[in-house]
């Protein structure tokens, strides 16, 4: 399967927390982002023609699209469209919305360009903590554009959250999860918060100002699982949870370590055994677009056969159907049994064989505490694999 990605680093204010290559939204660069985006596009379809054209899902990411006027977004559409990446055709189309960003006219723009797929950044229904972290929505902005995005019909609508963030306890996260997963959604996905050092929250932490409380993680990711469960939303994917059916189809590419082109500042793309981004910095990026996008600004990641090995163990163990045998065997590796059977012991890791008269299928799957733990089996696994003759 082959994805687009498009990020537009534009926000109507930068969340403390972010580390994301994002800037405020500046309408004096809307025109000029818009024209060397569909430029890098151009470049891109030249260099591989007819690649986009099969193209099965297209992502819209930030940043915050949401912040683009209508007439930049028509544009960009326009352009994917003379390429071959037309949103009619495609399994899914994404797109991120803020909810200070959301209204009826913003909503209808994505609509009539095709979007069927939208996913919301709430993070929290608690007014302090909303602050805390520099979200420029209120709660109640949050509540109406779940309630405006979830009246559309056919319309699929993730929602966002956070945990583990500074002053929040593990009660507040849990209510938050219970209040989200009472709107009529398909999809939710919460993430714990990574504490970037070069964040103004990871500068506040760094100084003393705000502190994490780690040991609380545990409790509220288990505990916000156990909720969307209950109510059936199936965790597909160590932080996204679905009814069955509605899991995103782009995300499952990159984790299925499927193609993908990315396009805008510091946008990945994975083609071949290569992974390479573009400049991350906004004026870095418009230099190397407007030099027709030459390979040798691009930042490069050749993976060898022990990186591609570690990647596809980290990205197969996350998701809830695991590690298949078949897919260690087309990997070249046999995983070692010791170690499985330690951490099969520990209660963490699950050894599944479902069999039938055609074929007899073999998997690792995380279980229980294991989802907490994942890192630390994946290191061990990747340790210790023997490779086959």
């Amino acid at each position: 399967m082959f994805g687009v990605y498009i990020h537009i680093p534009f926000c109507r204010k930068v969340c403390d927390y972010c580390d994301f290559r994002v800037m405020p939204s500046q309408s004096k660069l809307f025109g000029e982002f818009t024209g060397l985006l569909c430029k890098q596009i151009v470049c891109f379809e030249n260099l591989h023609p007819g690649l986009l054209s099969s193209a099965e899902t297209l992502y819209l990411g930030g940043g915050t699209p949401s912040e683009l006027p209508p007439e930049f977004l028509r544009q960009i559409f326009d352009c994917l469209k003379s390429v071959g990446v037309d949103p009619s055709r495609l399994k899914e189309v994404s797109m991120e919305f803020n909810p200070e960003s959301t209204s009826e006219a913003t909503v209808q723009n994505a609509l009539d360009l095709g979007v069927n797929r939208v996913s919301l950044g709430l993070q929290s229904f608690d007014p302090a903590i909303l602050n805390m972290v520099g979200r420029a929505h209120s709660v109640e902005t949050g509540i109406a554009a779940l309630r405006l995005l979830t009246s559309i019909p056919h319309l699929q609508v993730n929602g966002d959250l956070m945990f583990d963030l500074p002053g929040q306890s593990v009660q507040g996260f849990l209510d938050d999860v219970d209040r989200l997963s009472d709107f009529p959604l398909n999809h939710v996905s919460f993430y714990g918060l990574n504490v970037s050092p070069r964040s103004r929250l990871g500068h506040r932490v760094s100084r003393g100002e705000l502190t994490v409380n780690e040991d609380l993680y545990e409790s509220m990711y288990t505990g916000g699982v156990e909720i969307l469960e209950k109510k059936g939303l199936r965790r597909y994917e160590v932080s996204n949870f679905a009814r069955p059916g509605f899991e995103s189809a782009h995300n499952q590419n990159y984790w299925n370590r499927g193609e993908y082109a990315g396009f805008g500042p510091g946008a990945h793309s994975y083609l071949g055994k290569t992974r390479y981004y573009a400049p991350e910095i906004y004026p870095r990026w418009r230099e190397y677009v407007q030099k027709n996008c030459p390979k040798f600004l691009l930042s490069l990641d050749e993976l060898d056969k022990e990186a591609a090995i570690m990647e596809f163990l980290w990205l197969s163990l996350r998701q809830s159907k695991g590690i298949s045998a078949e897919e260690l065997q087309k990997m070249g590796i046999s995983l070692d049994k010791s170690v499985c059977d330690r951490w099969i012991s520990k209660g963490f890791l699950k050894h599944e064989i479902m069999s039938n008269l055609l074929q007899r299928k073999s998997c690792f799957r995380l279980e229980g505490r294991g989802w907490i733990f994942m890192d630390d089996i994946v290191t061990d696994l990747a340790n210790s694999y023997s490779n086959l003759e």
